[in-house]
Parts: structure tokens; sequence; C-alpha cells
């Protein structure tokens, strides 16, 4: 398998933490790692190659972090400007064999049981190679209104879900009231009173190359076009791709989803209980970080007096906090 390893993004909601220049992926937020660096340990195991597609400016950030993990045969894409996932995973595709499995994953996601995650990999691989598209659903824990959902199906009667399931369709951000309903319809699958089942949408999918490109010619054959004639006028030096910026503009933004999973009708789903989090908040970054006995993340900086329940972030000053709680506190330095 090729990893994809899609690098934009900038990670607004965690601003000052994530900038333009350094957005969250690239922050060395666990165990002195970056969510990239995490990315890219964890499929290495499991993957023979990375295809990192990024920007100019994240292309050096991302040839320095992989440079401190030893890890320095890789293929880059570099997008003058951003066209969503659909184009990015398309350029990406165009460079490798029709029969070449690809993972292609967000950078910026946090995955802890590594395990589990191997196992839903390998039933993901036997979809792939029966020229399936794979997505990755998270069994939800709560009514998150943050998120995507697919809404899947039993796949020939089969209610275990470990075997992957048919997608009957793919659904926005909800309302907390919607995303109640799916947590309810989820309930009565568990108790056989519903064929239906909900997850949240991973953003993480496994394909052949050529399937997806196959699938994305037939449904969005536009962007496909565009895509080909940016692929084909590119510069490609030493692993390095370099798309025009005429070429790359003139592709119709959209996102994976839309543009091909969504009318697709040879989509899979594997349920993916992997202790997943794509640490896109506070609140998820509070989740993941460790804690001390009064529930405040640990922080050498940190001096508490009747404190908890805080998100305390700060590298370079002393932080005190007397009789303060549920407070994201964050010091990065000029914010």
């Amino acid at each position: 398998m090729t990893n994809i390893i899609l690098c934009g993004g900038s990670g607004t909601r965690l601003w000052p933490i994530s900038r333009t220049l350094m957005p969250k992926q690239f922050v060395k937020l666990f165990d002195d790692k970056s969510l990239f660096q995490l990315t890219v340990q964890r499929n290495s195991k499991l993957c023979k190659s990375s295809f990192i597609v990024s920007n100019s400016e994240q292309y050096f950030l991302a040839l320095d972090q992989l440079e401190e993990l030893k890890k320095t045969n890789n293929k880059y894409l570099l997008e003058p400007v951003g066209r969503n996932t659909a184009p990015a995973i398309a350029l990406a595709c165009m460079q490798l064999d029709y029969d070449e499995i690809v993972l292609v994953t967000p950078s910026d996601h946090l995955i802890k049981d590594e395990k589990e995650y191997e196992k839903v990999l390998k039933k993901a691989k036997e979809f792939a190679k029966d020229n399936k598209l794979v997505t990755f659903g998270i069994t939800p824990t709560f009514a998150e209104t943050g998120f995507g959902y697919i809404e899947a199906s039993l796949v020939n009667g089969d209610s275990s879900l470990v075997n992957g399931m048919d997608v009957v369709n793919f659904h926005e951000k909800p309302s907390l009231d919607i995303a109640n309903e799916y947590l309810e319809t989820n309930n009565k699958y568990t108790n056989n009173q519903s064929t239906s089942y909900y997850m949240w949408n991973s953003g993480m999918f496994c394909f052949k190359a050529g399937v997806f490109l196959d699938e994305l010619e037939k449904y969005s054959p536009v962007r496909y076009e565009k895509s080909k004639i940016a692929f084909e006028n590119a510069t490609n030096t030493n692993n390095l791709i370099r798309i025009k910026h005429e070429d790359m503009a003139n592709i119709p933004e959209d996102s994976i989803d839309y543009a091909v999973m969504e009318k697709s009708n040879i989509v899979k789903v594997i349920p993916s209980n992997i202790s997943w989090s794509d640490v896109g908040s506070f609140d998820s970054l509070y989740e993941e970080l460790p804690k001390d006995e009064n529930n405040n993340t640990i922080n050498d900086n940190h001096i508490a007096i009747d404190s908890k329940n805080n998100l305390v972030y700060g590298s370079e000053r002393k932080i005190a906090t007397v009789d303060i709680e549920d407070l994201i506190i964050i010091d990065s330095g000029d914010a």
C-alpha cells in the first residue's frame, strides 16, 4: 500500500496554537511529536511508502519533520492553491499504477488503538483488492454535531460490524436533535430492530488508485479532465511533483465525498473502533492530553492553586491559576 497523506488545512479552531504557517498537524502536541509525524510512523508499519500532498510552505515543515523520523524516501505533490480533497487525491493517484492500493489519510488525526487499526486496514485492503472504494466509520460515543456521518446497512444480512457495511448515504454535520436520533437508531440496530447504522466520517479511504480515478471520471468528468491536464503539465523531479498555479486553479474545487463517494455504488464502510480523534477543537485536545489529579492538563510551567478542569497550554512563561476551573488558557508566546 501507498499512504497518501493530505497535509492541507490550517486548523483555525486551534488558534493561536495552530497558524497558517504552522498548522496543527505540524505542532508537537503529543510526546514531542506532531500529528503529522505520528501519522507517518503509524502508517509506515503498514504501507511501503508515503506520498505527501501539501502546499509549498508546508513542504519544508514536512521535510524537516520526516528527517527527524529518519524517513526520507518519500514522494511529494505540491499544490499551489488548495482545491479540496478530490483533486488532491486524484493528482496523487495519477502518479501511481492502476492496481496500487492507496490508504488516504489526513495528517492531523490521532489514532491510539493501533492493533485495532491494523485489523481494520487488513479488512479494507481485502475490499480494495475487490475493486471497492472503502471508507472508515468511527462508532459514535456521543451526539457530535461537528462531524459528518455515514449511514450504513447490513451486508448480505450479516449483522456483525467487523465485516464492513454497504454505504447508504453520507450526511452533513447534523443538528443536536438529529445526532441524537442517529444514536437511538444505533441502539435499535444492536437490538436487531433496525438495519441502519450511523458512524462519524473519519475522512480516511482505501482503494486502488485506478478504480478511484475511474469513478471520478464517471461521476465528475470535468474535475477528472482538469486534474489530468494539471498532472500532465506538472514538473516532476526527484519524487517532487509541482503543479502549475493556473492548472490547479482551473480544477473545480470539491471534496472526495461530494465528487465520488456519495455517488458511487461500490462504496463500503468499515466500522473502526480505533480510539480516533480529529483533535479539531480545544475540547477534543483537552480530552487527549495527560492530566493531573485535579484534571488540569500537565504543564511544567503551570502553577495551580485550588484549580481544576483546566486546559493550560504554554511553554515559555509561568502560568499561575488561583481558584480557577473549566478554563482554556493558551499562551503561544505572541498571543
